[in-house]
């Protein structure tokens, strides 16, 4: 029986190791070549003109491995599917053997036993803790059960991966594979190993990178997997690690560009984003979609309509400040931002929004209107008493500096928010941008609105369907900002005004309670 096996590689800077895996694997007609490449320094052209059977994907910006292989996988055309890297050696035999093997043992998905470097056990903080501590003298990684699939020969069927929602994209680099085994393991699938003879030179295109940049990718991707997986104990174990090794909250900067996080909680607000936004998504280098409106099978569907945006489906909502978090750490510009699913881009936003940063800003805001055609935000005042009162009229300077920024459309320096950090998720949904704003100010960088750049904002549409809620977080919320950056000179100053202001929101939490029930 004839098999056919997808091979998909994601390819950055490794042209000559790239070009002698496609010699060996181009020989055999059993194989469908599928290469994806991450927007190496060096034109790839030459794949199409020395093998023009192979169907090859560009990317005009890194866009890490896990988002490269759904790309591949989208394409490709046979059930079952092999991620190989290219300084893996493999041949048409030895995929055959490995295909053979893994349908007799009736696994789901398996990979090649490595060396003790790559056949590591399936993280836990006990684990991580082991590995990247003194306790490593005692205690051998190789006690513990079960093994993560390596990732860079990795076999699985399509179907299967397609019903998991296929690679986790908000990893960047590093893992995605750990997390993709967890997936596999947690839905009952069954996964094995094979003790094939393997040839891997290891760690390639990660070589290139500087000694500090490795670490900030890997140990960024150990907090998220942390974050996804283990308990308040457990990301505390994790965080006190990556202290270790970096402070940065963010991946390193691989674009001179921008990354936009789109945070959805409702189907019917994504179809009208992208229906209302269509003329200028193509303007915006990197869109990340954090959605807990699709499951794992739509997903592909909005994958397959729209590949050159990133598509990370959450279970729940856990909040605006989490959600675009998500967003935040998988980023790969220089400045980073989000935008409302409830909103429309007007012409030459961005372009004009640019035209205002420089190193000394913190965030950057478009003057956001109403529906009506009014100013909604032209940035925000914050008052002593505990209160955001958005300004209504445009300055006729072009950069205006302004208390705080309104979320709804904002851009922020990649580097002023490693120096301060992202939103506090604390604060769930609600002031989360004021706070951040407040913060930015005491470090010294500027909260500045382009009154040339223009958005519509259709207001509210997910927030007015649970008016209860936020009528109780903005009363939860403003305490915390008071807290975190009002200082103790300025709460007993002000005391009288903030506990009256208070007051206010919980007549605002009655009211929301009476109009519903």
């Amino acid at each position: 029986m004839k098999i056919a096996v997808s091979v998909i590689i994601v390819h950055w800077n490794t042209p000559r190791k790239l070009r002698n895996s496609l010699k060996i694997l181009s020989r055999s007609d059993n194989l469908e070549l599928i290469i994806i490449d991450n927007n190496s320094s060096e034109s790839v052209s030459w794949i199409k003109e020395s093998f023009p059977s192979t169907i090859l994907i560009e990317n005009k910006f890194n866009r890490g491995y896990a988002a490269a292989c759904n790309q591949g996988l989208i394409v490709a055309k046979n059930e079952w599917c092999l991620f190989l890297n290219p300084d893996v050696e493999m041949n048409e035999e030895k995929i055959l053997r490995m295909v053979e093997a893994t349908d007799k043992q009736k696994f789901d998905a398996a990979s090649i036993k490595t060396t003790d470097a790559y056949q590591k056990p399936l993280p836990t903080w006990i684990t991580l803790l082991i590995e990247f501590s003194p306790l490593n003298r005692l205690f051998s990684l190789s006690w513990f059960s079960p093994k993560t699939l390596f990732g860079g020969c990795l076999l699985i069927k399509k179907s299967v991966l397609v019903d998991l929602g296929g690679w986790d994209e908000r990893f960047f680099l590093w893992f995605e594979d750990s997390d993709l085994t967890k997936r596999l393991v947690n839905s009952g699938y069954k996964i094995g190993w094979f003790n094939f003879s393997l040839t891997h030179t290891g760690g390639s295109s990660f070589n290139k990178l500087k000694n500090q940049e490795r670490k900030e990718i890997f140990f960024n991707s150990m907090e998220i997997y942390a974050r996804k997986y283990f308990s308040f104990f457990g990301r505390q174990v994790i965080k006190k690690i990556k202290e270790r090794y970096s402070r940065r909250y963010l991946l390193p900067i691989f674009s001179r560009g921008l990354s936009i996080t789109v945070p959805n909680m409702y189907k019917e607000n994504l179809r009208d984003f992208f229906a209302n936004n269509k003329n200028f998504l193509s303007c915006i280098p990197e869109l990340i979609v954090v959605t807990s409106s699709v499951d794992n099978k739509e997903i592909w569907d909005w994958r397959k309509k729209y590949p050159g945006i990133r598509f990370i489906n959450i279970k729940y909502n856990p909040g605006f400040a989490t959600t675009v978090n998500l967003g935040f750490r998988v980023s790969s510009g220089e400045w980073i931002g989000t935008v409302n699913d409830d909103v429309i881009l007007n012409n030459d936003w961005l372009k004009n929004l640019l035209s205002c940063k420089s190193t000394d800003i913190g965030s950057l805001n478009p003057v956001i209107y109403n529906t009506s055609g009014e100013i909604e935000s032209a940035g925000i005042d914050i008052l002593p008493e505990g209160k955001a009162v958005p300004k209504k009229t445009a300055s006729a300077k072009h950069c205006i500096e302004v208390d705080s920024t309104n979320a709804a459309a904002i851009l922020y320096q990649k580097e002023a928010l490693n120096t301060v950090g992202l939103f506090d998720e604390l604060f769930g949904s609600y002031l989360e941008d004021i706070d951040l704003s407040l913060r930015l100010r005491r470090k010294g960088f500027k909260n500045i609105v382009c009154t040339s750049s223009k958005i519509t904002h259709l207001g509210q549409t997910t927030s007015k369907k649970f008016r209860q809620k936020k009528a109780f977080l903005d009363f939860k919320n403003w305490i915390l900002v008071i807290l975190k950056n009002w200082g103790i000179r300025k709460t007993v100053k002000y005391l009288p005004l903030l506990f009256l202001e208070r007051l206010r929101n919980i007549s605002g939490i009655m009211k929301a309670y009476f109009e519903y029930n």
